[in-house]
């Protein structure tokens, strides 16, 4: 059975745009000299531009459509995460429960008070499959770890968890609104990184939205308070660029080009970052002739790679969040 997703695709060179750093809070105004920096003084310069480089909307003319509903078997409508196991079944995290479905049947996995071995919570927040195959859930609770054999969970005690990822050397990391975790897999140890508003190299916020390792094995974290670029070796930051003022409001992906794209829930919602400048190139996806819209981008950058493209929501008020599994 086909399942299709709405795309409005745009065509688009990220290295044409004029680079400029995070942007004014209006862009009427002065600009102002705000920099890419790093907590140990060192303050690399941003180029700034006074205005986004627009893009035009195309709309997609050949895309069908399969709607799935709680008529056919799903917990719950809200589907906010979805990904595919190594067996090809498809799990999708609701606000009530996490659905498995092969295509044809769903099998629902719930919270159960009596049932230690059940899901913590109710509400799905994070999805993730590790290069195991290891199937993590993040529930409004703690986080949870599905075996497929018994088809039960192991909990663990990190609570609110927003996003998963996994590094290179096989670590998870655990975004929440309470800071930033680490878990080894091997150990069950878990360790927390948290603001300290006494130390510039401590991340800038405790509410995390999401954290990953990029092609060249830099670590970055988008926090409530920016950017931060993260040494895990000594769990301090090592650049910091203030992105957004709204907490968990912007999210970044790497392309298989290398191109690094940041994500904000308002303003200019599409960014690309450069990180060998420290420069910031937004780009406008405003459509004059859909007054009262917004754009939530959402798969297209993991999955539609050789077109840029964006889903187009009608009334959207908040960013969708990116796919949390390659």
């Amino acid at each position: 059975m086909t399942r299709s997703i709405l795309f409005i695709a745009f065509l688009m060179d990220p290295a044409r745009g004029v680079s400029f750093q995070a942007p004014p809070r209006d862009l009427n105004k002065a600009v102002d000299k705000r920099h890419m920096t790093a907590p140990a003084g060192t303050e690399p310069q941003a180029s700034v531009a006074p205005q986004p480089i627009q893009l035009p909307i195309i709309d997609g003319a050949d895309i069908r459509f399969a709607r799935i509903s709680t008529a056919d078997g799903l917990s719950q409508t809200k589907v906010d995460r979805i990904i595919q196991d190594d067996q090809g079944f498809m799990w999708f995290g609701t606000q009530y429960g996490l659905n498995r479905y092969d295509g044809y049947n769903f099998k629902i996995f719930a919270h159960d008070p009596g049932d230690t071995n059940s899901l913590s919570g109710v509400y799905i927040r994070a999805l993730f499959k590790d290069r195991d195959g290891t199937l993590w859930v993040g529930c409004n609770q703690f986080l949870d770890k599905f075996d497929p054999k018994t088809e039960t969970f192991t909990r663990y005690p990190v609570p609110f968890v927003n996003h998963i990822s996994q590094d290179s050397a096989g670590m998870l990391w655990l975004a929440t609104s309470t800071g930033l975790y680490s878990l080894d897999r091997a150990t069950g140890q878990i360790r927390r990184y948290s603001h300290d508003p006494n130390d510039l190299s401590s991340i800038s916020s405790n509410v995390i939205s999401m954290s990953g390792e990029d092609k060249t094995g830099r670590f970055w974290v988008a926090n409530a308070g920016g950017l931060d670029e993260f040494d895990r070796r000594t769990g301090k930051v090592i650049l910091h660029g203030p992105l957004s003022k709204h907490p968990g409001a912007f999210l970044f992906y790497e392309d298989r080009f290398g191109t690094f794209w940041i994500l904000n829930a308002s303003g200019n919602q599409l960014a690309v970052f450069d990180r060998k400048t420290n420069a910031l190139t937004y780009y406008s996806l405003h459509n004059e002739t859909l007054p009262a819209t917004a754009l939530a981008i959402r798969q297209s950058l993991a999955r539609n790679e050789r077109r840029r493209s964006a889903h187009f929501r009608p009334g959207a008020s908040e960013i969708c969040p990116l796919p949390q599994s390659s």
